[in-house]
This record gives structure tokens, C-alpha cells and sequence, in this order.
């Protein structure tokens, strides 16, 4: 199956995706990245603007607020280059709708070079346990993150997770897909560190965080 293929089956299976396996997903997911210590760690992320398909990031980018860290976000550039930037916002009254009505930062805030962020929070369609990210196929994020020594990591229901993800020279592979269930290492194959990193999330305080943002959630 090549990648078209794949993007045809996989839009197919996300309208059969429920808004309550929705909401329950993002929050694991959010939870999962949250917990995680790569994140605790880092000053800076980059990460998307969740369109209602997406796996969401709301919380990832408030959090990031609380904690201090500094935010940048991407803007598509029109043209055929595909020219994405990283900006830097300080809240959501920072965005405006942009390219296809997604959430992009406003005009005049500051432009951050990619050498200067530490960690990437990328969207797909699909991806699979090795790493194997399926975009939109514009290549804005394979082409910004070329050459960048950055983590990568990529968010997706597990409904939506691929076998295999087909992989091209310019495709770039995420460090960790992070799914409701799990956290894939692709140099392990999967990995589930949740119950570990909680025990670090009281201590640091983030579980208060966390409770704020999911108070349904035990």
C-alpha cells in the first residue's frame, strides 16, 4: 500500500472515530506526554495546533505556559516551497485562523530558529511503532526538521496506527509516537514508562497540573 492509499484508509477510519473514544484518547495521550521526563526537562518546544481530527494539544502548549517554557508554534508559508516557521507565542490570543483555517500565530511576533528549540511535538495521520510518520503529504515538517538536532515526537490514536508507515529518502522518523496506550520507542519497539514517571509527577507537582486540566480524570 503506498502512502495515498494509506491516507485514503486511514480519513476513512478517522470519521468512525466517537467524540467520547476522542476525549478519552486525548487525555491519555496528553497525560502520557505530560508525565513524560524528555518534557519536564526542556525550556523550549514546538509543537501544532490540534485541528478537530488531530489528537489535541491544548493542554500540551498550557502546560508548557505554566512550567515556563518557551512556545513556538508552526506557520505555513504559502507557495511551493512549503516553507514552515517556528513563532513564538505567549498564549492563545496569540493565534488566528491561517492555511486551511488552522490555528497559526499572528503576524509580528518573533520567528525562533529551529537550533534553538529542544523538542518538536509533530501531527500525523497515521504512524507506526518504528517511527514511521504519515503527514498530509506537503512535507512542511520533514523539511523543517531536516538537520535539526531535535527530539521528535509524534501524538496519535492508537485506532489510527499504521503496521507500517511507507518511508521515502526525505521522510523523517519520530524518536517516540506517543498513542492513549502506549509510548513506541522505535529502538525498543514500544515502551510504557507511565506508571514509573507518576511517582516523579507528585513529586514535581504536575500531577496538580494534570487534574486542572482533566478533573473527570482518575
Amino acid at each position: 500500500m503506498d502512502k495515498k492509499e494509506l491516507r485514503t484508509m486511514i480519513r476513512e477510519k478517522r470519521k468512525n472515530l466517537t467524540t467520547d473514544y476522542k476525549d478519552r484518547a486525548n487525555a491519555e495521550i496528553a497525560t502520557r506526554f505530560l508525565l513524560y521526563p524528555v518534557f519536564q526537562q526542556v525550556d523550549s518546544i514546538f509543537c501544532y495546533v490540534n485541528t478537530p481530527d488531530e489528537p489535541d494539544t491544548r493542554a500540551i502548549i498550557e502546560t508548557a505556559f505554566q512550567m515556563g517554557k518557551m512556545v513556538t508554534v508552526p506557520r505555513c508559508k504559502p507557495g511551493p516551497e512549503h516553507v514552515m516557521e517556528a513563532v513564538q507565542i505567549q498564549s492563545f490570543d496569540d493565534l488566528e485562523p491561517g492555511t486551511m483555517g488552522i490555528l497559526e500565530p499572528k503576524e509580528g511576533l518573533p520567528v525562533i530558529d529551529g537550533y534553538k528549540i529542544a523538542l518538536a511535538v509533530v501531527p500525523c495521520i497515521s504512524a507506526d511503532r518504528w517511527g514511521g510518520r504519515l503527514g498530509h503529504g506537503a512535507g512542511y515538517y520533514d523539511k523543517w526538521l531536516h538537520g535539526l538536532d531535535i527530539y521528535k515526537y509524534c501524538l496519535c490514536f492508537e485506532e489510527l496506527l499504521s503496521e507500517r508507515v511507507p518511508m521515502e529518502q526525505n521522510d523523517i522518523k519520530m524518536d517516540r509516537v506517543f498513542t492513549e496506550d502506549k509510548i513506541y520507542n522505535p529502538r525498543v519497539q514500544s515502551e510504557d514508562t507511565l506508571g514509573e514517571i507518576k511517582r516523579d509527577a507528585v513529586k514535581s507537582g504536575l500531577t496538580e497540573i494534570l487534574k486542572s486540566l482533566f478533573p473527570w480524570k482518575k
